[in-house]
């Protein structure tokens, strides 16, 4: 391999050459003849023998033949020049498909062929690996002896120069062959390029189409030979992906676990998955089957969702770990992707709620029942402002009732994680104005440092009391503030709300795992009871979600479908606007069960971002839940004084863990502009569930994780694609092998194809030197001597 600024090599000839030289078929035809015919009529009539006829005869035409080349002013040319040696572009892929391993079961012949050349069982090595092996062997050692330089460049999405073998990572996340082909022609454009050798799968993903690359390269005499790294037979492969896990939940939560199953090279079947769930790392603890599911094979996908209960294999632990697992194929051989683990870190403790409501209609007297159930997950404290003053306030129990509405900023940030506020004016809340103007602000900077806020339509105040304030800003809906907006509801028909991604339902509104009865549950006659009446507002702000929805009427100038239940941020904390006051009716066919699971879920997500940490002053989370392997992790925090004031810390401290190996300390970097909050970006080189903590004292205090998986275009389909790649070196008159064939391409390189440019050059007169006046003369005297002899003279 050579560098990538390489100087020619200088070289010097000398040659004859004539400068007045006349066609090449004048001179065989014209004046050859005629030298010989003219010499043949001067001794043709003359009484000789024949061999000395032919010997003058012959001795004239040299004479005449010596005198015109001197008329062709022969010179001497001495020249130099630069020899260019061939080169030989050789393109890796290093997309992430080359991370696959491949058995080579259909095939041992060529299993055995590639283990011989790598010296490593192809089944336990990555194709990446076995071009590292392959490459590192004598092939680019016989280009070099057979006089070819080689580049090296590895190509994904972009091409770039190779340096190190060992440097190939296989993190690309899509993989365009034809783009890299003619990068590689465009970057040595000029030089003296022969071949292109590319090993790679085939599997083209994007960017320019390789036949057009591969016309190009023939248009400019370059030929493309092609390497097929993988299995060329098609194979038989269930895939299991995960799609979804809670990112964390609180003890005794079911756990609901969503997984899409893709089958290659099956057109009919069925296979059945397993979840397990695991003990701690380094525990003795048998794996405990927990959910199972039969899954019907066809080429493509399906979607598979599985349940753990709310037992724990361990009651007390942290995280509950899951391992899912795919039933293989008689006729699989890929086995690493038919098995995952999932982690879902459990939060311990309680969900904290204020609950204030207006008056006691029935939406608050069911919830009310619900907070105070005795639940060990949730603590509430429930205030009712229309009971006279001697009235009992409820409260789960070890709690004190509420004499008043709490209104300071750190008594809601220490005592509270979610505030759900039913019908009322919370401008209102007292008789002094300055205490609702304080109760107000301080839900705002509760909401601001992640508190969750529910507010449950009224008929009577709320949300149409607030139109237009400081507290609609918190809303994740817009309110009509003129009162012009009154769509007609006929409040004696049940309606049944429309959920806005069935097929990828919001937490809080997946009340069933199966996604088909999820849906019939919402927007069926035998599902959930409807609801009467609702509240109209403008539609939902930028960045929110529309959970559920009218099913007739539509708001807004886009004429959508009015939003029922509507989920946003603000900042950070969350905020949710539930717009009918009719959820108590959902117990009427299927008592507490939906009714529960649909509260719980909504007070879980609305608390998520204060659970995570244990004091509720430090948060950390992940801004994506996934990553591909090509990007980069990012992962923000915000830490808060013992005044829950923004912490004035120049860094902070966190534990990072990569699957597999040791524990890391990170120190995360302040966010300018944004005080207490911190920021952490990082590239990762494996696969797998990582984790990332604070902690003190050896407790933790807030954690997130995250998946990194493989670039979605290029798992989608990994198996090699060997018609692509003949179809390119085809085009070129090039060779299309597999990679055990590696040694045999040599033999399209012949070698001798170096490319010479003159560089300067230097004519030398030779006619005028006396050699060529002795010739003459010798000439033209032994025919004067032989003319003498015979007395033809």
């Amino acid at each position: 391999m050579i560098p990538f600024a390489q100087v020619p090599l200088e070289t010097q000839r000398s040659w004859m050459r004539f400068l007045d030289l006349p066609p090449a078929w004048v001179l065989v035809m014209v004046i050859v003849p005629a030298a010989i015919g003219i010499a043949t009529l001067a001794y043709w009539r003359e009484p000789l023998s024949r061999r000395l006829r032919a010997f003058l005869i012959g001795l004239r035409s040299l004479s005449f033949l010596a005198l015109l080349l001197v008329l062709f002013r022969p010179v001497q040319v001495q020249s130099r020049e630069n020899v260019e040696a061939p080169e030989v572009l050789v393109l890796v892929d290093d997309s992430a498909s080359m991370v696959r391993k491949d058995a080579y079961a259909s095939d041992r012949a060529l299993r055995t062929q590639v283990r011989d050349l790598v010296g490593k069982d192809p089944s336990t090595t990555t194709r990446t690996e076995l071009i590292q092996k392959a490459l590192e062997g004598s092939f680019l050692g016989a280009l070099e002896q057979r006089g070819y330089q080689t580049r090296l460049y590895r190509f994904a999405e972009n091409l770039a120069p190779l340096s190190d073998l060992q440097s190939l990572t296989a993190r690309g996340s899509a993989t365009h062959l034809g783009s890299a082909v003619g990068s590689a022609l465009a970057s040595q454009r000029g030089k003296h390029v022969t071949d292109i050798v590319v090993l790679s799968d085939g599997r083209n993903t994007g960017g320019i189409d390789p036949v057009q690359a591969a016309l190009s390269a023939r248009a400019t005499g370059t030929q493309i030979h092609t390497v097929l790294v993988g299995d060329p037979n098609p194979e038989v492969n269930l895939t299991l992906e995960l799609l979804d896990a809670p990112p964390s939940v609180l003890q005794g939560d079911e756990i609901s676990i969503q997984l899409r199953v893709t089958a290659q090279g099956v057109t009919s079947g069925s296979s059945e998955v397993w979840l397990e769930e695991l003990g701690p790392p380094g525990s003795n603890l048998e794996p405990r089957k927990v959910d199972r599911a039969p899954v019907e094979l066809e080429e493509g996908s399906a979607r598979v969702v599985l349940v753990a209960p709310s037992s724990a294999l361990v009651p007390d632990a942290t995280a509950r770990r899951f391992r899912v697992q795919l039933q293989a194929l008689p006729k699989e051989s890929l086995l690493d992707d038919n098995e995952l683990e999932v982690l879902v870190p459990i939060t311990s403790a309680r969900l904290r709620v204020l609950y204030v409501e207006g008056f006691p209609r029935y939406e608050y007297r069911f919830l009310r029942e619900l907070l105070r159930s005795g639940d060990e997950r949730i603590q509430a404290q429930i205030y009712l402002m229309s009971a006279t003053p001697d009235f009992p306030q409820d409260a789960s129990p070890g709690l004190p009732s509420l004499d008043h509405i709490p209104t300071d900023r750190k008594e809601l940030l220490e005592n509270y994680d979610v505030i759900i506020l039913g019908d009322l004016d919370p401008y209102r809340i007292s008789a002094d104005p300055a205490r609702g103007e304080e109760f107000v602000a301080s839900l705002k900077e509760f909401v601001q440092k992640g508190g969750g806020l529910c507010v449950i339509a009224g008929e009577y105040e709320n949300p149409r009391s607030v139109a237009g304030t400081e507290f609609a800003d918190l809303l994740p809906v817009r309110l009509d503030t003129t009162g012009s907006l009154s769509p007609d509801q006929d409040t004696k028909v049940f309606h049944h709300p429309l959920l806005s991604t069935p097929d990828a339902p919001h937490e809080i509104v997946r009340l069933h795992p199966d996604l088909e009865v999820n849906r019939a549950l919402w927007e069926s006659e035998g599902g959930l009871p409807g609801f009467l009446w609702f509240f109209p507002t403008l539609g939902a702000k930028p960045g929110s979600q529309v959970l559920l929805s009218h099913p007739d009427i539509r708001v807004g100038p886009a004429r959508e479908n009015a939003p029922l239940l509507v989920a946003g941020y603000y900042p950070e904390g969350r905020t949710l606007f539930l717009a009918i006051e009719s959820t108590w009716r959902w117990r009427k066919r299927f008592q507490d069960r939906y009714h529960h699971r649909f509260w719980h879920n909504a007070l879980r997500w609305l608390a998520l971002g204060r659970l995570r940490s244990q004091d509720r002053k430090h948060q950390i989370e992940s801004m994506e839940p996934s990553y591909n392997l090509d990007e980069a992790v990012v992962v923000e925090a915000r830490v808060l004084d013992d005044d829950f004031a923004p912490s004035e810390l120049p860094q902070v401290p966190v534990q990072w863990q990569t699957p597999g190996r040791p524990i890391e300390t990170l120190e995360m970097q302040p966010i300018e502009g944004n005080p207490g909050h911190y920021r952490l970006r990082r590239n990762v080189e494996r696969v797998g569930t990582y984790q990332v903590w604070m902690e003190s004292n050896g407790t933790r205090l807030a954690s997130t994780e995250f998946e990194v998986r493989m670039p979605s275009r290029e798992t989608r389909d990994p198996s090699p694609d060997p018609e692509n790649l003949r179809a390119i070196a085809n085009l070129t008159q090039g060779a299309a092998i597999t990679l055990a064939d590696l040694p045999k391409l040599v033999d399209q390189f012949p070698g001798g194809e170096e490319r010479r440019l003159p560089v300067a050059s230097e004519l030398t007169d030779t006619w005028d030197r006396l050699s060529t006046l002795l010739l003459a003369l010798g000439l033209f005297s032994l025919e004067w001597i032989l003319r003498k002899r015979y007395e033809l003279i």
